[in-house]
């Protein structure tokens, strides 16, 4: 009962994740508009998703492993377990890069517009 109850709650907090992912995050997959329009104060929601997911599924692995106790047998039968514990930190580090990307492009516009404030000054000075 308790694998049951740990698999379901693993499966509707990834769906949500995703949900935010597709809400919020959809210039990862090259869209210009997201697929599914959720209010922006639901987006600190979505974002901290990620922790108790990360954190149900060591949980579910520990137990399974503890219950095959074998890890050639454990790996066999939850690749895919195993599989969304890795890319669903993947997933948090595009949100990531993007924000930083995000970041960089403001510093360069910014860095460009006091250059330009600069010159202008030095010219007008002239």
């Amino acid at each position: 009962m308790l694998y049951k109850t740990l698999d379901l709650s693993i499966l509707v907090i990834a769906a949500m994740f995703f949900i935010g992912i597709l809400a919020f995050d959809y210039s990862i997959f090259g869209l210009h508009e997201p697929i599914i329009p959720i209010s922006y104060e639901w987006k600190f929601f979505f974002d901290i998703l990620i922790w108790p997911l990360i954190i149900l599924l060591i949980m579910d692995l520990t137990l399974k492993y503890k219950k095959t106790k074998n890890p050639k047998k454990f790996i066999k039968k939850y690749w895919i377990d195993i599989t969304m514990l890795i890319l669903i930190p993947i997933f948090s580090v595009f949100k990531i890069l993007k924000i930083g990307l995000s970041v960089v492009k403001k510093l360069k516009t910014a860095k460009m517009g006091g250059k330009i404030a600069h010159k202008t000054k030095k010219m007008s000075k002239k």
